[in-house]
This record gives structure tokens, C-alpha cells and sequence, in this order.
């Protein structure tokens, strides 16, 4: 249960720092003439809003298999290293 928070804490948290350019562009720059910046289109937000739903769906697909995966035992044996390494 304890892996099930790191995980879902650091989702929020991936999350969160996804947030932060739509949040910064929501906040609008002055485009004057003098800026070769772009004005955005009137459906940029929802293109926006897609792309951050569609990172957030494959974070946690990519947390669900792993989890699963982990839960499971579902390891090979080419994954484990062949002996215990010392450092003496």
C-alpha cells in the first residue's frame, strides 16, 4: 500500500509540473507588433488541455503495469544480477 502512495504522489506531482505552462500561458502576454511569438489559435486551450489529459492517461497506464508487474512477481531471471557483488 506504501509503493501505492510513492506512486500516486509522484503522479500528482508530475502532474502538478505539467500544470505549470498551461498555467503560465492562462495568465496571457501582451503580443505587440515588435514580438515574433505567435498569438495563439482560439482552440489552442483545448489542445492544451488534451495533451496534458493525454500525458496524465499514459502516466498512469505506465503506473497501473507497473504495479501490476511488481504485485505480480513477474520477473525474469535475465533482470537480477548473477551473483552478489561485494565491495571489499
Amino acid at each position: 500500500m506504501k509503493r501505492l502512495r510513492v506512486v500516486v504522489g509522484s503522479m500528482a506531482a508530475g502532474a502538478a509540473g505539467a500544470w505549470l505552462p498551461l498555467v503560465a500561458s492562462a495568465q496571457g502576454a501582451d503580443f505587440d507588433a515588435a514580438s515574433r511569438a505567435m498569438e495563439p489559435t482560439g482552440d489552442s486551450a483545448m489542445i492544451m488541455f488534451v495533451t496534458a489529459g493525454a500525458t496524465a492517461l499514459l502516466f498512469l497506464l505506465s503506473a497501473i503495469g507497473y504495479l501490476y508487474r511488481r504485485e505480480r512477481g513477474l520477473e525474469w531471471p535475465f533482470q537480477r544480477p548473477d551473483a552478489p557483488h561485494s565491495d571489499h
